[in-house]
């Protein structure tokens, strides 16, 4: 492998704590999370990309619905049920470590991606977790009918090697995209021959910070304003946006919308009405004055001359005219012109406030706020405070921790992460974190994320799905848990607190936040909880053969025989008379008398006294007892009687084979 790629690849193994991968798996790994990236609005688990075991020709399949990798049925729902135009990109990835491109092996991959459009009774058998992304895809066209657009097919082979248009590989690939494009059933097919450039080029654009310069002859400076470090307002170039909004390789550079609190809406009344002015030379070159504008943000402006420089940037508002100055960049003039804000803010809580109210002219999701509130900063101080060794990193704005290498990706916990780990371990509902994240945040509204809720137990319930998720990665517990990982957290939570539901704000969920916090700082003693609930969540999957096991872990039915079987093992684990007679145990000499030897047996067992009769001693004569013990010291004596309460407790003997 390249020396610079493996450079890379070992900066991202000790990101995302893969060491145990071998060097191919985290290669994979490591590709779908450049690739991915660059196509994804919000942070996302490679994992869910990859391909699971033994599926031949793919290592990496990502459906992406305006920008959001989607995993379940679900996400679908919802994402359709909210806009009127979904953007569909299908992505298939396959990866080798090897220095060339290999005909077979492409030819292999291709036709892996047909075999993911066949239909059941011609597509050869699969895994689950790919099964549940054909029912996904099935799904996407069920809705295709009432889209502007079908999906759009991407494909990626990568390799270390470098590609060459002259080869003769070239053709094969053509005769196989022309299959795909006659299908009609997406909009555009594209073969992509990743090389080592384009991994170089991909990873270093991941890491390096944004940075763009144009003129903007027409500015003014707004006048000194509290947290607002400096501001412009004036005309850019409509060519000019478009700059700002490709990426090195000619793309759309979705992550500077991942602030903006509304997706793309498609051309429907409004856009289609920016896309006409835009396409009328003469409207075109009134655009400044006939449209809203946009307002960006950035966290360094530097100016010489007419020309302004700006770093890490979001377009904060104006998504919508954005996008369509984008698509129609062919058609724009030197002279049309958008009407631009752009703002150097001091700190977080000035950039919340414009994010917030240059978005309340629209109606907006409910979530595009939530992390903004007022908790959501408490939080994340919170998580700031605690200890490097049980650090992790919340995430107010998608992305934010990309770029610093320094951070394990692991410990990075999203609001759809804070969301899902809360609802399951805290409001026993693991089986609803299967539903969009925002729908949640919606239903749960009154019960999460309240300006006076306690901050722990966010942190806790992000932490322990943190120490479950790293414990099947690292093969610690079965990988067949991985879909009841939100289970096994609330599991640990109702065997260490009880299955009660708390009030976010009450004495009693903050008791059981430093309960849990506790257990963490104790490696083994949660180590030996986790096997317990992982033994309760075995024993609850053999008792319900009646659940189908593809819905299982979205089962309320499943989730109460998990606590039921949880708190049945609590309940035996409390008992304290559980010493019967026949059994040996260890006692300690508390008193020698003339005839009986008084003891203490050493159990968690609250009857501890016992005597043992000179008779029981040994099965010779003894004329004193002292001569055959000593005060304090052990012994190992078999229970002869039961306890007698009003007597000596147990009657013991030490001739253990009588």
């Amino acid at each position: 492998m390249n020396q610079i790629i493996q450079s890379y690849l070992d900066a991202h193994i000790k990101e995302y704590e893969i060491e145990s991968y071998d060097q191919s798996t985290a290669f994979e790994h490591f590709i779908n999370k450049c690739i991915i990236n660059r196509l994804s609005t919000e942070r996302f688990d490679p994992i869910d990309v990859m391909a699971d075991d033994g599926e031949i020709g793919l290592d990496g399949v990502a459906i992406l619905l305006n920008g959001q990798l989607v995993t379940d049925l679900a996400s679908c729902h919802v994402i359709y049920e909210n806009n009127r135009s979904v953007d569909v990109k299908i992505v298939f990835i396959q990866t080798k470590t090897s220095a060339s491109f290999d005909g077979g092996e492409i030819s292999t991959f291709l036709k892996g991606v047909k075999h993911f459009f066949e239909t059941n009774d011609v597509r050869p058998k699969t895994n689950p977790k790919m099964e549940n992304l054909i029912s996904i895809k099935d799904y996407i066209y069920a809705q295709s009918i009432n889209q502007p657009q079908k999906p759009s097919l991407e494909m990626y082979y990568v390799c270390c090697g470098r590609w060459s248009d002259e080869n003769n590989l070239s053709n094969n690939i053509a005769t196989d995209v022309r299959f795909f494009e006659s299908t009609r059933d997406f909009s555009t097919v594209n073969f992509y021959p990743f090389d080592i450039d384009k991994i170089i080029i991909t990873y270093t654009e991941m890491r390096r910070k944004i940075r763009k310069t144009f003129l903007m002859e027409k500015r003014l400076p707004f006048y000194q304003m509290p947290g607002i470090k400096v501001a412009y307002f004036g005309l850019i170039k409509c060519k000019d946006i478009v700059r700002l909004l490709t990426d090195d390789q000619g793309a759309l550079f979705k992550n500077i919308f991942e602030d903006n609190v509304r997706d793309f809406q498609g051309y429907n009344s409004v856009n289609s009405e920016i896309k006409a002015t835009l396409l009328d030379k003469e409207s075109q070159d009134r655009f400044a004055v006939l449209n809203n504008g946009i307002t960006i943000i950035a966290s360094k402006i530097e100016t010489e001359g007419d020309e302004i420089t700006i770093f890490d940037y979001q377009i904060v508002n104006g998504c919508q005219t954005s996008r369509v100055v984008f698509d129609n960049n062919e058609s724009l003039s030197d002279q049309s012109c958008v009407l631009a804000k752009i703002i150097q803010v001091e700190n977080e809580d000035v950039l919340d406030k414009v994010v917030y109210t240059t978005n309340r002219q629209t109606e907006v999701k409910y979530e595009a706020f939530s992390s903004a509130n007022r908790f959501h900063k408490k939080l994340q101080e919170y998580y700031n405070s605690v200890s490097p060794d049980y650090r992790l990193y919340y995430e107010r704005r998608s992305k934010q921790y990309d770029m610093d290498a320094t951070i394990n990706k692991n410990r990075v916990v999203t609001l759809a992460g804070q969301t899902f780990a809360y609802i399951a371990m805290f409001l026993n509902e693991p089986h609803s974190i299967n539903r969009y994240y925002g729908e949640l945040i919606e239903t749960y509204k009154k019960r999460i994320y309240g300006k006076d809720d306690m901050v722990e137990p966010y942190y806790i319930a992000a932490y322990y799905y943190y120490y479950v998720d790293l414990a099947i990665k690292k093969n610690q517990i079965d990988r067949s848990f991985k879909q009841f990982k939100y289970h096994l957290c609330l599991g640990l939570r109702i065997l260490i607190c009880g299955s009660k539901i708390f009030r976010g704000n009450s004495r009693e969920i903050q008791k059981a936040a430093e309960k849990l916090n506790a257990l963490l700082r104790n490696p083994k003693n949660l180590s030996r909880a986790l096997n317990t609930v992982c033994t309760c969540l075995e024993n609850t999957i053999k008792a319900s053969p009646d659940i189908p096991k593809d819905i299982i872990f979205r089962s309320r039915d499943f989730t109460n025989k998990f606590i039921d079987e949880i708190k049945k093992y609590s309940e035996v684990k409390e008992i304290t008379e559980h010493l019967s007679v026949g059994q040996i145990v260890s006692c300690q000499v508390t008193a020698i008398r003339p005839y009986t030897i008084e003891v203490e047996l050493r159990t968690d067992d609250k009857r501890k006294e016992g005597s043992i009769h000179i008779s029981q001693i040994a099965d010779r004569f003894i004329r004193n007892i002292s001569d055959e013990v000593q005060l304090g010291e052990i012994l190992q004596a078999k229970i002869i009687n039961d306890y007698n309460t009003k007597v000596a407790g147990w009657d013991l003997s030490l001739m253990l084979d009588s």
